[in-house]
């Protein structure tokens, strides 16, 4: 993910946020599964995606914890 993405990415809503870690965590059992398969050698898109994922998991809890402190989140 692109400095630039995830400066988009925390424009988002917590719902928006959700939603594009659901794309991506379907997008990470395709691959996955393909690598299995064996019809792809590189597995640094794997270590990628977990990693977008995970960034998306804590724009997610930031945003909630604003929430609740009574922050514009």
């Amino acid at each position: 993910m692109k400095k630039q993405e995830f400066e988009e990415l925390k424009q988002l809503t917590i719902k928006e946020l959700e939603q594009k870690r659901l794309e991506l965590v379907k997008r990470l059992f395709e691959q996955r599964t393909q690598v299995k398969f064996g019809q792809i050698k590189n597995t640094r898109v794997l270590r990628n995606l977990r990693k977008d994922v995970a960034r998306i998991n804590t724009l997610i809890q930031q945003k909630r914890l604003s929430n609740i402190r009574g922050g514009n989140g």
